[in-house]
Formats: structure tokens, sequence, C-alpha cells
């Protein structure tokens, strides 16, 4: 069974702006409005590892990018324009009583249980 988790209220996510939430031991997320749609996206940007994500700007209502190396991500499928290359982690939610709730990955990136 998947399981969501609750961050932020709608209103505390800020237009054109990233927000910063730790949604579990392992994963942080970017979670961004823009025009009033909600995206969540990994906060670990996939081409420099780089956990700044949050801190990237909107360009063209469409793409977060990068702080760092100005790659662009589409904020609907983490892919980049040209559809190649490394792709951004995107997370579903859904939204209950003005709260954002992101839902959990199924699987850890690591795994240090031996």
């Amino acid at each position: 069974m998947s399981k969501y988790i609750k961050s932020f209220k709608v209103s505390e996510i800020y237009n054109k702006r990233g927000r910063l939430f730790q949604l579990d031991e392992e994963t942080e997320v970017a979670i961004f409005k823009v025009q009033d749609e909600i995206y969540v996206v990994d906060n670990v940007c996939p081409h420099n590892h780089s956990p700044l994500m949050y801190q990237g700007y909107i360009e063209d209502n469409e793409f977060v990018v990068c702080p760092i190396h100005a790659f662009r991500f589409n904020l609907k499928t983490g892919e980049q324009p040209h559809g190649k290359g490394c792709k951004l982690r995107t997370f579903k939610y859904k939204i209950e009583d003005e709260y954002i709730y992101i839902k959990k990955p199924t699987f850890k990136i690591f795994d240090f249980e031996f």
C-alpha cells in the first residue's frame, strides 16, 4: 500500500519558489507552485548530485533550473527539454484539507542494511 506523507499547506508554497521538505530518512523533495499547480521533485540534481533543487528557479512556467550548472528539468516529467540525459525524479501527491501529501517512494536508493 502506498504511503503519503503530510507536508505543507498549499498556502505555504509561494509561486515560483521552491520549498524543501524531508520526506523520509533518505529523501528530500522540492515543492514548487507554478500558476496554482503543485509540483514535487527530488531535491537532488541528477546531473551533479547537489541537494539544492529547491533553490532552483522556474523558467517558462514549465522547467526548474538547477542553481549549480543550470540544467533544466520539466516539472511534470523530470526530463530535460530535449528528452535525453539524466532525469529528475518526480513524486505523486494529493491535496486534502489544504495540505499536500506526498507519495513516499516504494524503494530506497541507498540500502545500507547488511
